[in-house]
């Protein structure tokens, strides 16, 4: 398994190269969540603050799992379960037997792999934002 720096094809950035973009996209899913806030506190009879404050914790919850099941593995863990479960594997002869040293298709190995994930910088840093989201979140319903 090859790891994150490994890759010749891609080319990481130093965080302060990155990090101009990664505030700009923080900012626009804020800006999305207030316009999301803004929209509820006009067709609902709640507060402003609860509407936005809610809405930014809502998006935080959900960003914070889809980085989690990219982060951890989680992702290449339902990939295996799924050929497991379903018996996607292949015979002998179109895998390559043992001897004709093609790869091994088996859905239990690539399940035990998909529990070691490699580097995946982007899942931190969106799990790091969605920590941020739900503080914001809830110092706007607290202000509210």
């Amino acid at each position: 398994m090859e790891s994150f720096e490994d890759r010749e094809d891609s080319v990481v950035l130093p965080l302060r190269d990155r990090m101009p973009d990664y505030l700009a996209v923080f900012g626009i899913g804020l800006a999305a969540c207030v316009a999301v806030g803004v929209v509820i506190w006009l067709i609902s009879d709640v507060t402003l603050a609860s509407a936005v404050g809610y809405t930014t914790i809502l998006y935080g919850v959900i960003l914070g799992l889809a980085g989690g099941a990219t982060g951890g593995g989680y992702t290449s863990l339902g990939m295996g379960a799924v050929g497991a479960m379903f018996g996607s594997r292949r015979t002998d002869e179109s895998a390559g037997g043992p001897g004709s040293g093609g790869a091994s298709l088996d859905p239990h190995e690539r399940l035990r792999r998909g529990l070691r994930p490699e580097a995946n910088p982007r899942a931190f840093w969106q799990v790091i934002a969605a920590v941020s989201y739900l503080v914001i979140g809830l110092g706007i319903v607290n202000l509210g």
